[in-house]
């Protein structure tokens, strides 16, 4: 991975939906003003039992992701 990860904010927060943990990313960086803007929603990824495998999987998501548009 070659991208500037200091730049982005990776928010693996899942969400929970029908007794699972969906895992989904948000990806933002701030302004020079210090504001927040996204650059990328991903959505649902996959389904989990357990809250930390889920964040887990939507951190290396979106780390991959990122890899990939900006490495």
């Amino acid at each position: 991975m070659h991208f500037n990860s200091t730049r982005f904010i990776i928010d693996p927060t899942p969400r929970r939906a029908d007794g699972e943990y969906m895992a989904h990313a948000r990806i933002s960086t701030s302004r020079v003003d210090g504001s927040e803007y996204d650059i990328h929603l991903s959505g649902d990824l996959a389904g989990f039992d357990v809250r930390e495998d889920a964040i887990a999987y939507a951190k290396n998501w979106a780390q991959e992701w990122l890899g990939s548009c900006f490495g």
